[in-house]
């Protein structure tokens, strides 16, 4: 019987990089959509200040989750 080459390093940097990632994903995410309906309500509000920094949260936020996003699929499609 033949047994199958393992890389155990491989897979223990897959434990912990692949949860990471998700996490990143979820939060840059969840903080463009909370900037977004801030910066909404707060316009509506009057409230030019705080709008405007919500705002600019959804931008770097957007900016953040973009950047993951292309980082994953050069990681993925990289040849090793």
């Amino acid at each position: 019987m033949r047994l199958a080459a393992v890389d155990t390093k491989a897979l223990l940097e897959l434990v912990w990089v692949a949860p990471l990632a998700t996490l990143v994903v979820a939060v840059t995410f969840s903080l463009v959509i909370h900037g977004a309906a801030r910066s909404s309500d707060s316009r509506r509000a009057g409230k030019a200040g705080a709008a405007t920094a919500y705002g600019a949260l959804t931008i770097l936020a957007a900016a953040a989750f973009a950047a993951a996003v292309v980082f994953g699929v050069l990681i993925i499609t990289s040849k090793d």
